[in-house]
């Protein structure tokens, strides 16, 4: 058992009764560099993400400069591509922070619905779930994932939506979840998504 899937079970065992703890992974989805064996471990769900265009990673403070002079419709383009190609692939239950190339304020001029149209639409295809992603609002885009405008076309495609702190300290687990909830029934949702062994259950909220 990997250490992680042990502390888990250990957390597990702790808080029997009293919180129902899932085990995911939220993996990178990088053409040519998939490794199965982590697709493959026991798990209640697989989180698909783009965190790298070619050896970029742009969402690393880091590396901003490398957004100057850069054509931002063709940028989105290639990450919407990237997010269409992993809904593609079948591997993974729930796209993570949908449009997180928004984090450092540089946007397309070009109507971000239309950008994202196919890749919605491959992972409508694909059954996959979105997370609303509340972890925007602590970043300089100061923005939950995906944004307003994208969660209108999730909503009319009838995505399923589920809901994520993507804590990485554990002050933050559940921070803005009011927020969230309240955004998400702004566009008509009243379920989200929850998972067991891969298997979706829908839940109210």
């Amino acid at each position: 058992m990997h250490l992680y899937e042990q502390w888990i079970q250990e957390a597990k065992e702790d808080y029997q009764g009293k919180i129902n703890l899932l085990l995911g992974y939220e993996v990178d989805y990088l053409p040519g560099y998939m490794d199965e064996r982590v697709l493959k471990r026991p798990c209640d769900y697989l989180i698909g993400s783009i965190h790298f265009i070619d050896e970029w990673g742009f969402d690393n403070p880091e590396y901003i400069h490398r957004y100057e002079g850069m054509d931002m419709d063709t940028l989105y383009a290639r990450y919407f591509h990237l997010i269409e190609d992993m809904a593609m692939s079948g591997k993974f239950d729930i796209v993570g922070h949908l449009d997180l190339l928004k984090v450092f304020k540089f946007f397309p001029k070009t109507d971000i619905r239309i950008l994202a149209k196919n890749a919605l639409k491959a992972i409508k295809k694909a059954n996959m779930v979105i997370e609303i992603n509340v972890s925007g609002l602590r970043k300089p885009i100061g923005e939950v994932y995906p944004s307003p405008l994208l969660l209108e076309s999730i909503a009319l495609l009838d995505i399923p939506i589920t809901f994520s702190s993507d804590a990485h300290r554990p002050d933050q687990v559940g921070m803005f979840s009011d927020e969230s909830e309240a955004l998400a029934r702004s566009f008509g949702y009243s379920e989200c998504a929850t998972y067991y062994k891969r298997d979706r259950e829908m839940i109210k909220f």
